[in-house]
């Protein structure tokens, strides 16, 4: 006599997608996007400002820009934007101390 047969169980493997948020090789935040602009792609980091706008190439997908931007990066041809603190000047601590001691 014969059994009855068993349904199997479908065991679903969930599917590697590329991220979408990357990790900047400057500061090291993963703050890094990559958005698509008039001409092409900016890829920049939200905590340091670090930037670089590439054309738009067929077949590159937003991880190919990321990748694109480390190697320049490294190369040196992309620097992180100097910042503008205004320091204090050294005269202006002088003429603070001078009031302090009359």
């Amino acid at each position: 006599m014969g059994r009855r047969k068993r349904k199997r169980k479908v065991i679903l493997r969930p599917r590697k997608t590329l991220p979408k948020i990357f990790t900047c090789p400057h500061c090291g935040a993963q703050l890094v996007t990559v958005k698509k602009v008039e001409n092409g792609y900016l890829v920049i980091c939200g905590s340091c400002g670090i930037r670089h706008e590439f054309e738009e190439r067929p077949g590159w997908m937003p991880v190919d820009y990321y990748n694109a931007f480390v190697d320049l990066y490294l190369e040196g041809k992309v620097a992180p934007p100097q910042r503008q603190d205004a320091p204090q000047t050294a005269e202006g601590e002088e003429e603070r101390g001078g009031d302090e001691a009359v």
